[in-house]
């Protein structure tokens, strides 16, 4: 190498030194190779001699720069690393475009490489997710775990929704319970449990993470105030009647339910509406009419006036006299006609009943409203008619089912 740069050096003392003499006078170079001849000036010819020696000697030293003590590999591996970051940054880009495979497959292969390489894993098993490839999705999430232990909780976190994605809540809060005693402040982890919760049924855990739902912010005050409403209606959806136990124990269970719930969902029309179910499964309509009457008292809502109609309450006439005060201020409410035509069909006024339904079914045509009719109108001995009522019955059934 030592007697290379000497050689070339040499050369170039040469080409200075025939620049000198060219200064006292000009002459030609000829290559003449073969039946091919080249002419040209000394000046010319000169001038290429040098370019040439100069980029050889620029070649030569650059080679010594990139083999020389690792420059070469620092050279390819510094390329490689570029190339990765590209693959990285148009691995994202896919993401976003929602080219979930490409993705996947872009950030994967470049994880290695990259300057985050968790943010890689991450978004790669979140692209194969939401391509539908769970178990590639969970071999990538496993990955980040064994490569990047620091990252475990993350890992940990993402595999808990993938499971949720899965539809498997159970397996889902096996994780996040382990993970939930050390970290109960994290508010993604707390809208994981939530949504873990939820799809698993489990109300009554979900009634005791409203608490630090609220305490952390983990969800808005809106989505909140949603969520209440549905776990305290489905805690008392979820009351059965158990044939086996003593009635009197399984009553007080339900009053126990609704102590628990909040004041002002005492007020809410949905949660009341649930616990008049409740009541009614309970076998308590006394209970269950007085709740109904003060709530829509208070505020006038269709599902608690459905109720009200479809009771059977052990004092039917003062049933009738409640439903009619409101029907002073309610006359075209369909709601309300139904259920004062249920009532009087149960206390067998054959002419009022009939009135009220077919003023209910003429204002909203319903399955419920036509079969009420054509029964009240077959104990008046119109078959007739009758028949009719139950044609228009299932012709709302079929529009419903469209």
């Amino acid at each position: 190498m030592r007697k290379l740069l000497f050689l070339l050096v040499l050369a170039l003392l040469v080409g200075a030194t025939a620049v000198w003499l060219l200064q006292f006078g000009s002459g030609y170079i000829l290559f003449s190779f073969a039946e091919f001849t080249i002419e040209m000036s000394a000046w010319t010819g000169l001038l290429i001699y040098l370019a040439a020696t100069v980029l050889l000697l620029w070649l030569l030293l650059s080679w010594r720069w990139i083999a020389g003590a690792g420059g070469f590999r620092l050279w390819w591996s510094t390329r490689r690393s570029a190339r990765k970051i590209n693959q990285t940054a148009e691995g994202l880009l896919l993401f976003a475009s929602d080219d979930w495979q490409q993705s996947a497959k872009l950030l994967s292969e470049s994880a290695d490489k990259s300057v985050m390489p968790v943010v890689n894993l991450l978004f790669a098993a979140r692209a194969a997710a939401d391509n539908e490839q769970f178990e590639q999705a969970r071999t990538l999430l496993q990955r980040l775990q064994a490569t990047y232990p620091e990252s475990r909780f993350i890992a940990d976190k993402a595999l808990a929704e993938l499971h949720l994605l899965e539809d498997q809540p159970l397996e889902a809060l096996q994780i996040l319970h382990t993970i939930y005693t050390k970290n109960p402040r994290d508010k993604a982890l707390l809208r994981l449990l939530t949504d873990a919760y939820y799809l698993a049924d489990d109300w009554v855990s979900l009634q005791k993470l409203l608490r630090d739902l609220k305490h952390y912010k983990a969800i808005s005050e809106q989505d909140l105030d949603s969520l209440e409403q549905d776990v305290y209606c489905n805690l008392l959806d979820s009351f059965v009647l158990d044939s086996t136990r003593p009635i009197a124990e399984q009553r007080a269970k339900l009053e126990d339910i609704w102590y628990l719930t909040p004041k002002k969902r005492h007020k809410d029309p949905q949660v009341i509406a649930s616990y008049a179910a409740s009541l009614g499964r309970a076998q308590s309509p006394d209970k269950q009419q007085a709740l109904l009457v003060k709530a829509l008292n208070r505020q006038w809502h269709p599902e608690l006036v459905k109720q009200f109609g479809e009771l059977e309450s052990p004092s039917p006439e003062k049933q009738l006299l409640v439903a009619e005060k409101w029907f002073v201020q309610h006359r075209e409410d369909a709601d309300l006609l139904l259920a004062l035509g249920q009532i009087c069909q149960r206390l067998q006024f054959w002419g009022k009943a009939k009135d009220y339904l077919t003023a209910a079914v003429r204002l909203r045509p319903s399955i419920q409203g036509s079969i009420c009719l054509a029964a009240v109108l077959e104990k008046m001995g119109d078959s007739k008619a009758s028949a009719e009522a139950y044609r228009q019955g299932l012709i709302s059934a079929l529009k419903e089912q469209s």
